[in-house]
């Protein structure tokens, strides 16, 4: 295959140690992939996404979501098959993970060796959180022998670590995590990794623990950790120690309970040994709420690998009967026996589907997913395409100049025509004359074609045996017999030496003068020439780049999987807006990634979407090269600094432009943006290739950003702006909305943040972006202004409520909250209270089921009012673990709701089937809703109070496959 670029990083290798990558964790090196790379259309990549459960915990500000996500980058030769499938991500609970940049930190650490050199310590480090992602590296002091960390990404969590007390190594116990909120989420589980300069090092850390500001312990994670040997023997080395999650635990609410399967044979493969063949969700009695089952195939994807990789077949959702009844399938792209061709870290194969004959696909990309109802989405790739330059005189004068043809786009072998004309009879030696520029070489190829042979021409003998012999005319009655031979050749010479050709006929030569000897038996004969001719302009600015992968081309949706007509399609293009014959992508890398024989991506600066039907959509996107580039020095060396581009690396929306499809403009979005270079964090290196050199860059963030929108109608149209100012202080953060409507009007906003307050105790707990105050004016007026006070030292709760009366700016409290649990949930408030008395209403909220969800509301009331009478509702929500249970709370609500003490209370009281839905509402009129729900959680019917159905939902659901 002419081009193709062979890579494979798993030929000659008889054993495979992840721990040998830079990547070293199988099942969650990928997730550095959306770190770097977020999926985007700027690099021709669609979101598929599937959020799986959610597990709330006693606090209302923490879950732990787990959600599927599918990302074609991760199908590099390099990424092993997670445990969810190959190109499949789960994410679930947390994780730092690590990229080793050449030897690892731990290797290089040796103080007390007595040829120890200190040096600087340069792995990456990369932490995935629920909504929170980002990464760190070590900064280690040379000089002062400290260590500290550097966060990489322009937010304001805080890292901190514990070290292994034996200092004469660099071993890490734990991470903590506090995000801008001031919650904790403590790393202190971890997989090893072996690796030829180290025995065992701390290849991943993860969540073990998320905490309250206040120190509240509300989630924990349970972990299976198994060793691999060298051997059978259990006393041999340990080449890894896994870490797999099996349990999140959220005290009083449920579990989310992960089931593995450990198959040996997928040890020394690109295969995560381990395999997720079930995950459900369970309360807090253990018992079983809802779940997924997980089923896999096996399937080759690359050159030299003699087990497949795993893949994702089909994902079953299971009801709290553990029975199935939602199934979702997917299909992906399958080598049907022809040739496969590496380019760079990815496979790909030719396709003998008669509708997409001949081009190519990436085995084990994700084809097709059929829903539960039987919709299909489909999903079809293209090679990569970056922009090249051909017009440039410099490439001009390359293709007229080059050896052979090497771009085809643009030359052609001319025609042949005669430029010497042979007779032996006359001579045997012609002078030729290539014409051209005497100090430029280029490809001339040469046919000599033979008129007539001069005969007899020579005999040459034949063995005896041939049954066609003729005599030897010198000796007719001996000798064995023979034929007459004729031939007729030629060398090409310049100054008496003979040139050799690089192809068959294909010479490279400068012009000049030359000469054609011509030997053999005789004969006429033309010597014709042919050069490379270019072909007219305009050329294609565009190079495939399979390299770098496959970027989607259209995505179909059918009604089922038997229909070959969709019912609607999205189509995808990448050329340039002003020239179709250009692509607008462009390869950049990652900063700080490893030096790899392919880095980096395409990043495309025009996109385009369509139905083919009703109009399109057009994209511009900035890239870091739309950004300075200023001398720079690094350890005396000069470079360059690449200003923003850990921003822009991922491509930034620049307009957006919506055509019907009689090409008229409807709408179109401009977006600017300002961004600041965060000079306090250290610089990162942008490792050079393809001719490209290394530069440095920093992290940045946005400092405030313009969003203009126009609709059209005709020539006319209403314009609207919206203006946001990040906070550049405490937390990058909007702190100021500028809204322009169409007609005129300003609406002006304010958010205020711990740092605008010198509120100290909250910016001490790392609570820098809790807003604190709004503040908003219409037309240069305030309409409002209000604050949320945290003044009780006893917790990180809000305290009260302070608005502004925009006609007099008198100052009032509007709300006060004065009691809450240790999780954060309100216990007693008091609002609508009034300017002149300052007294207002007071409420009271019982929490029940393990302090996790609400079981009255008692309005009018203070828990002082309460005392221990709600002692007895309470202890029975907690025990409210079956229909009899429910039955005995109903009863000792309505006991509560109707006892003396309370009667000048208005209340509310509820009933719940946790991590299901509230069963029970029962108002202060008495008259209550009843909801009930089918096996699957999903809402059946509401009752009213006297058990007569007001509300019925039917769910109708295809039979499944």
């Amino acid at each position: 295959m002419a081009g193709a670029i062979m890579f494979n990083p798993l030929q000659g290798q008889q054993e495979i140690n992840f721990g040998d990558f830079s990547r070293p964790v199988s099942s969650v090196s990928s997730l550095a992939t959306y770190n770097n790379t977020p999926v985007s259309m700027a690099i021709g990549t669609t979101n598929v996404s599937m959020p799986l459960l959610n597990l709330p915990s006693k606090s209302k500000n923490i879950s732990t979501p787990l959600q599927l996500s599918y990302n074609p980058m991760n199908l590099r030769g390099t990424e092993a098959a997670s445990e969810v499938g190959s190109g499949w991500s789960l994410f679930a609970g947390g994780v730092i993970s690590r990229e080793n940049i050449d030897a690892i930190n731990e290797a290089t650490y040796r103080p007390n060796a007595t040829d120890y050199k200190a040096d600087e310590f340069n792995d990456i480090y990369y932490y995935n959180l629920p909504g929170i992602s980002g990464k760190f590296r070590f900064n280690r002091n040379v000089a002062g022998n400290t260590i500290d960390i550097e966060n990489l990404s322009a937010n304001k969590v805080k890292i901190s670590y514990v070290r292994d007390s034996n200092l004469g190594f660099f071993k890490i116990n734990s991470f903590t995590i506090t995000d801008e909120k001031g919650y904790k989420y403590i790393f202190s589980d971890y997989s090893e990794s072996s690796r030829d300069e180290i025995v065992l090092y701390r290849s991943a850390f993860f969540l073990t623990q998320i905490k309250l500001p206040n120190d509240t312990s509300v989630v924990n994670f349970e972990y299976r950790k198994d060793d691999k040997h060298e051997s059978d023997d259990p006393l041999s080395a340990i080449l890894y120690r896994s870490c797999k999650l099996t349990k999140i635990n959220a005290d009083g609410v449920g579990s989310i309970n992960i089931t593995y399967v450990y198959d040996s044979t997928k040890e020394n493969t690109m295969n995560d040994p381990y395999s997720i063949s079930q995950i459900i969700l369970k309360n807090s009695q253990g018992e079983a709420i809802s779940g997924y089952k997980f089923s896999y195939i096996e399937s080759g994807l690359y050159l030299g690998e003699t087990t497949g990789r795993r893949m994702l077949e089909k994902m079953t959702k299971l009801n709290k009967d553990l029975v199935e009844y939602e199934k979702t399938s997917f299909h992906y792209y399958t080598n049907t026996g022809g040739e496969t061709y590496g380019y760079g870290p990815y496979n790909w194969a030719q396709s003998f589907d008669p509708a997409n004959y001949g081009s190519y696909f990436i085995p084990g990309l994700l084809k097709k997913i059929i829903s539960p109802t039987g919709g299909v989405i489909e999903y079809n790739y293209e090679p990569h395409e970056v922009f090249f330059n051909r017009s440039t005189p410099e490439y001009l004068e390359k293709m007229q100049t080059s050896q052979g043809i090497i771009d085809p786009i643009m030359q052609y072998q001319g025609d042949f025509i005669p430029v010497v004309n042979v007779d032996t009879n006359q001579n045997t030696t012609y002078s030729l004359t290539i014409s051209g520029d005497p100090t430029k070489q280029k490809t001339v190829y040469f046919q000599f074609a033979i008129d007539e042979y001069y005969q007899p021409g020579i005999w040459v003998p034949d063995p005896p045996t041939d049954p066609n012999d003729q005599p030897d005319p010198n000796d007719p009655g001996g000798g064995p017999g023979g034929h007459y031979h004729t031939e007729l050749n030629y060398v090409l010479k310049k100054d008496g030496v003979v040139i050799t050709s690089f192809e068959l006929a294909s010479y490279y030569l400068y012009p000049g003068n030359y000469t054609i000897e011509v030997t053999g038996t005789g004969g006429k004969a033309r010597l014709l020439q042919a050069e490379i001719k270019l072909k007219n302009p305009p050329y294609i600015n565009k190079n495939d780049a399979k390299q770098y992968g496959a970027r989607i081309k259209n995505i179909k949706y059918y009604n089922s999987i038997s229909e070959t007509t969709p019912l609607k399609s999205e189509y995808f293009s990448y050329n340039n807006f002003n020239d179709a014959n250009s692509s607008s992508g462009y390869v950049f890398r990652n900063e700080t990634e490893e030096s790899t024989v392919f880095p980096g991506y395409v990043l495309y600066r025009n996109v385009s979407t369509t139905d083919g039907e009703n109009g399109y959509t057009r994209f511009y996107y900035k890239s870091p090269d739309d950004y300075p580039k200023t001398p720079y020095t690094v350890d005396g060396n000069s470079t360059e600094f690449w200003a923003y581009y850990m921003i822009a690396k991922s491509g930034i929306l620049e307009k957006k432009e919506i055509f019907n499809a009689q090409n008229n403009l409807l709408s179109s979005t401009d977006y600017s943006n300002t961004f600041e270079t965060l000079t306090n964090l250290p610089e990162l290196k942008i490792n050079g290739f393809d001719g490209i050199p290394t530069r440095y860059t920093k992290p940045a963030y946005i400092k405030d950003s313009k969003t203009i929108t126009k609709n059209y109608m005709g020539n006319q149209f209403v314009e609207s702006k919206m203006e946001t100012t990040f906070n550049n202080l405490g937390n990058y953060e909007p702190a100021y909305v500028k809204e322009t409507s169409s007609d005129g009007k300003i609406s002006e906003k304010w958010i205020r943040y711990a740092s605008d307050k010198n509120n100290t105790r909250l910016l001490n707990a790392n609570m820098v972006s809790v807003p604190l105050e709004f503040e908003e004016k219409t037309n240069g007026k305030m309409i409002g202004k209000v604050e949320n006070k945290y003044d009780d030292v006893s917790n990180f709760y809000p305290s009260s409520i302070i608005a502004t009366n925009p006609n007099d700016g008198s100052i009032q409290t509007t709300e006060k909250y004065e009691a809450f649990d240790v999780y954060g949930n309100l216990r007693q408030m008091t609002s609508r209270i009034s300017e002149v008395t300052g007294d207002g209403v007071s409420s009271v909220v019982i929490w029940g089921y393990n302090q996790t969800l609400p079981i009255a509301k008692i309005e009018g009331a203070k828990l002082s009012d309460i005392g221990n009478l709600a002692d007895d509702i309470i202890a029975k929500s907690n025990a409210d673990i079956n229909s009899s249970a429910e039955t005995t709370l109903i009863n000792a609500l309505d006991t509560f709701r109707n006892n003396p003490a309370l009667k000048n209370f208005a209340i509310t009281t509820y009933t719940h089937d946790p991590l299901i839905g509230m069963t029970t509402a029962t108002p202060p009129s008495g008259m209550r809703e009843t909801y009930l729900y089918d096996q699957n959680g999903r809402l059946k019917s509401t009752l009213n109070v006297n058990g007569n159905i007001i509300k019925e939902y039917k769910y109708n659901t295809k039979p499944q496959p």
